[in-house]
């Protein structure tokens, strides 16, 4: 079972950028945004139940997906589907409804994501095994599935 929708997480990233720059968010920004979010969580809380000393509070009672949409291997790195299009993004007026301690980490890691330059974030995720391994030059569409066990396992190893 998953945290959130990806839909509502994007709607959320969609209100605290234009809130921080009073601009729409770029949709490579809130794509990658979206994946960071996803693997850092996972990551996080993976790490956490290995080894319960790593965080000050049990990370067991958290789940470490935070949403189940498809993530899928594009030219530009690991992409939503789902929120292909900023209008995609359905949550009314950026509301995210989930637990206090994951929109803190949510809000944390959106403050570094937004500094970062949108092809800098592009770069980072095409360092990760888990779209280079999924990612495919050949291919005509570039839609291949990454599996989202991958990208938790890699992160919980960082």
């Amino acid at each position: 079972m998953a945290i959130t929708d990806a839909k509502n997480l994007a709607a959320y990233i969609k209100h605290a950028y234009f809130q921080k720059t009073n601009k729409p968010i770029p949709p490579i920004k809130l794509q990658k945004s979206l994946y960071f979010l996803f693997a850092f969580w996972g990551g996080f809380v993976r790490k956490g139940n290995n080894n319960p000393k790593f965080s000050e509070i049990t990370l067991s009672n958290y789940d470490e997906v935070l949403f189940n949409n498809r993530i899928e291997a594009w030219v530009y790195g690991p992409v939503i589907p789902d929120v292909y299009c900023i209008e995609d993004a359905i949550a009314e007026n950026g509301n995210l409804n989930i637990d206090s301690y994951i929109k803190n980490f949510i809000d944390s890691l959106l403050e570094d994501l937004f500094n970062v330059s949108d092809f800098k974030l592009v770069e980072l995720s095409h360092n990760d095994l888990a779209w280079k391994n999924n990612f495919d030059y050949e291919s005509e569409f570039h839609n291949k599935e990454i599996s989202k066990e991958d990208i938790i396992s890699e992160y919980a190893r960082k």
